[in-house]
Parts: C-alpha cells; structure tokens; sequence
C-alpha cells in the first residue's frame, strides 16, 4: 500500500473520491431528454458494485486495480474524439499523482523523456499549504482570498526545446469536510492571516496538519501558451539584466528564444547604434555577443550592410531577414561584409529586428541559426 498522504505536510486528508462526480450524475439521470437521462443512469449503474469509488481512498494501488472503472466514469470528460487535440488530466490536487489524462497530454510527457518529472513551475512548497488554507477558507467558512496566481508546466518537446503549459483547476468535484483536530476560523482569524499572509507557521497554527478530509479529484485543462510566456520572459530577462547585472542572462535570453520560435539552436546577440558616429558596436560586460559585427569591434553602418538591409534597419526601422546566408553570400560575390561575417561563424540564418526608441535606433537584435530558412 502506497498512501496519498505520505511525505506530505498539509492541511488536507486527500482521498480520491467520485462522489460529487456522481451527484452530477444523479441529477442527469432525472432530465427529460432520455438520451441523457439514459447515460446518466447506465454510469451510476457501472459504479454501484464499487462502493469505494464513492466513500474514497488514499491507497494509491487501487488507482490501477479500478482504472477500467474509472475511465469508465470519465468518458464525458475526457472524450475519445477530442483526446488528441486536449490536454487534459485528472488527478490529485497539490500532489504530481494523474491517474486519467487525454492522449494529447501523455504524447507530451512522452517526448519529454522517461528522466523528465513533472512539477508545477511556480508554486514553492509552502505556498502549496497556504493555497490549501485558502481553499479551505473559501469552502468552509465563506472568506474568497481570490488568490489567483496562474500556475504552468514547464515540459520540454522531443526536439529539446522548452514549452510553457497554462493549468486551469476545476473542483467542481471535491469535498472539504473538517476534522476533530480543525479549528472554527473567525472573521478576526481570517484579519489575521491577511496581515500575515506570508507566516507560514501562523496558517499552520490556524489551520493544522490533517484538520480538513479532502474527498474528491480535480480535473486540469492545460494550455500551451508558449509563445505569452516567452515574449514574458524576454521582457523579464532585459528587466532583469538592466537592473541586476544578471550572470545568467545571455543563457536566459536565448532559451526564451529557442521557446517562441521552436528552434533549439537559436543564438542571440546585440550590437549597439552610435548615431553621432554611424557606427554599430560591440556591448561589452555580461550581456550578449555581436553576430553581426563578429571579430570587430566597431564597424562603420555603410561599410557592413547592403543597400537594402541599412534602408531597413536604420531609416524605416523594420527588421530584415536573410534565410539563406550561404546563397546571398554567393549572390553578392563575398563583397558585402554582413553575409561574410555571419558565413565565417558558421550561420545559416538570421533575422536583424532593430530596437528603437523616439525613432532613434538604438542598436540591433540578432536572432541567429546554424540552418538555413
């Protein structure tokens, strides 16, 4: 027997119970539309010689012994025609225990790879037990904290590149029933845990370990918002560096990259925009390396791009993209010093996206690939 509640510190008993799933049931199977009603009645049916499925358990072997039976139950919630397209799991709230979930989501944990676990990204342990109390507060006593931090996965695909997951809880389906050992919370508790919303050990005090049965299971739709979160993290990696100086940034700010554009061998660099001299130049420090400028230091606007490229960049401020370095470089004979430099180092492909300010450029961003297109 493995138990649920095992290693965990918590204000919850956690049992894995059907109940509340079946009462929706119980009142389906009493509507006038006899498709529905007939549904109902034949998944109440299938449950009843399986008592436990409604009185709960925390033994976590028993999740394998009644795993046909539960799919069985789930058959509405997780749909055979949407499974491939959904990421969706049903499982046991603050703890990484999924015991039903969409193809979608399993063909994603596989290309993670069988060293990869699972965790919520954002939620520090002690946060798990005051988000718990905060639950507790809303179900049992009436206080809505409205604490609504989103929560994400951060799963990585087969090709090695990090995808970001949006979790969306539904509790529809759960129970919370205090204890013996739970404490009635007052309106000056609650006062209380407000003024202190960080102290630990006071939700601890107000609300103990085990004091509130869990029964129930929560059901998570995911959403892959990839492309939000790395846009996020590139505006909180330049806020970051600006302020902090961060050792890690240059490392950070490519993996953001790598992510929003779902390319593992993305580089990125930057060179800065002297107008006074019409110069583009290395940033010296901690941040990133020039692609553009490579081995030089300073180089002259007119003397490194073509024609079009410094149109682009320094007078319309649009980016310009090259998608076959190699094939421009031959186009051009070798004469025009931005597709030798980028061809010396080995890169296939680059987008040049300049970064300005009141119309004033101030420097170049870029985005560099050893493929081509």
């Amino acid at each position: 027997m493995k138990d649920i509640n095992d290693n965990i510190e918590s204000p919850f008993v956690l049992k894995v119970s059907f109940n509340k799933f079946l009462m929706y049931y119980e009142d389906l199977s009493k509507s006038n539309d006899e498709f529905i009603a007939a549904k109902a009645k034949r998944i109440l049916k299938h449950q009843e010689p399986f008592p436990i499925l409604r009185d709960g358990f925390s033994d976590t072997t028993l999740l394998d012994k009644y795993r046909e039976e539960i799919k069985y139950l789930l058959q509405d919630s997780f749909s055979e025609i949407l499974t491939n397209n959904e990421i969706k799991t049903a499982s046991v709230p603050f703890h990484n225990l999924i015991f039903n979930s969409s193809e979608r989501f399993k063909s994603i944990l596989k290309d993670a790879g069988k060293d990869f676990k699972l965790k919520i990204i954002n939620m520090p342990e002690d946060d798990k037990y005051i988000i718990a109390c905060t639950i507790i507060l809303k179900f049992c006593y009436g206080f809505d904290l409205n604490f609504k931090r989103p929560f994400f996965y951060e799963i990585p695909d087969k090709n090695g590149v990090m995808r970001y997951y949006k979790i969306l809880y539904n509790a529809d389906f759960t129970e919370i029933i205090p204890t013996q050992k739970a404490k009635k919370i007052t309106q000056e508790d609650y006062d209380e845990l407000l003024d202190n919303f960080d102290n630990i050990e006071l939700w601890k005090e107000k609300f103990p370990p085990k004091s509130y049965l869990f029964k129930g299971f929560v059901i998570s739709n995911i959403f892959d918002v990839t492309d939000d979160q790395s846009i996020s993290n590139i505006k909180s990696s330049l806020i970051e560096e600006t302020s902090t100086k961060n050792q890690n940034f240059s490392e950070n700010i490519h993996e953001v990259f790598r992510s929003l554009f779902n390319i593992k061998d993305l580089k990125v660099g930057f060179s800065t925009y002297n107008k006074e001299e019409n110069t583009f130049e290395k940033v010296y420090g901690d941040g990133l390396k020039s692609f553009l400028l490579g081995d030089e230091e300073i180089i002259d606007s007119k003397e490194i791009f073509c024609e079009r490229s410094q149109q682009m960049l320094l007078y319309s401020k649009k980016f310009y993209s090259v998608s076959d370095v190699d094939k421009y470089y031959k186009l051009t004979k070798g004469k025009v010093p931005q597709y030798r430099i980028l061809k010396e180092q080995g890169i296939k492909s680059a987008i040049l996206a300049p970064i300005s300010e009141s119309g004033n450029l101030l420097g170049v961003l870029e985005i560099v690939s050893n493929k081509p297109r």
